[in-house]
């Protein structure tokens, strides 16, 4: 994994992901915190979607 800086105050960002569900499937938050200032840097959002019975995978960053 690469080392992300902070570009507020230089402090190494820890990489997180965030999950949240509603009726259509999930969508999966993959991004930068900064421990320090709470600085945010997005770095994919991924949607899991249900169709009938199969599962579609949309990547949106």
């Amino acid at each position: 994994m690469k080392e992300v800086l902070c570009p507020k105050c230089g402090i190494r960002m820890e990489f997180m992901a965030e999950t949240e569900s509603n009726s259509e499937g999930r969508e999966v938050r993959y991004f930068y915190r900064c421990p320090a200032c709470g600085t945010k840097i997005n770095e994919s959002i991924m949607k899991i979607l249900k169709k009938d019975s199969a599962v579609i995978i949309k990547v949106l960053q």
